[in-house]
């Protein structure tokens, strides 16, 4: 009787170790806190988030990522936001329009509202090696790459590919739908 015990033990054991490194190195949830991608991801929805994707292939365009941002006193939280431009892209904004590498990009996704002209510090330039820019949906109401910068492939800490709560609005995430809900 108390081999069967402790084998029960060792499989319970094993299984709670198995799902703890699965949680922490291949998926995760994220509940969304703000409005900064709305009308894409609204505050309080649950996204399952793939870590892994990123040891296979580099961000791409109109990737949704969860990354530590790069301000130092906010290091230890996490944004959300859309990947609009990669390394090598020079990237242009300019009256509420996106440009890359000279070509205004389609953004659909975008909340439709009049931009608002801010004095952002980083408006137009090249990304560098290792990195991507990332600008909210709700280009009014983001705190993003425009104001903080550039963010390193490697504090992404996975992509956003589905949403899974509320039920009635769960969806996969992709490059070329993200944007119809």
């Amino acid at each position: 009787m108390l081999d069967q015990m402790v084998d029960i033990l060792k499989k319970i054991l094993a299984a709670v170790l198995i799902a703890i490194l699965m949680e922490e190195f291949v998926f995760g949830f994220t509940v969304v806190q703000g409005e900064s991608m709305a009308p894409t991801v609204k505050n309080h929805d649950k996204l399952f988030v793939n870590k892994i994707s990123y040891l296979f292939h580099k961000p791409q365009i109109g990737d949704i990522v969860i990354f530590h941002p790069p301000i130092e006193e906010r290091k230890k939280e996490f944004f959300i936001k859309r990947v609009i431009a990669v390394e090598n892209d020079e990237f242009l904004i300019q009256n509420g329009k996106v440009y890359i590498n000279g070509k205004a990009i389609d953004e659909p996704y975008v909340k439709a509202e009049k931009y608002e002209e801010k004095d952002y510090d980083i408006c137009q330039g090249r990304v560098p090696k290792g990195m991507v820019f990332v600008m909210g949906d709700n280009r009014n109401d983001s705190n993003d790459s425009r104001s903080f910068g550039f963010v390193p492939i490697k504090d992404i800490e996975g992509k956003a590919d589905f949403r899974i709560w509320p039920f009635d609005t769960a969806k996969a995430f992709t490059v070329n739908d993200a944007h119809k809900d």
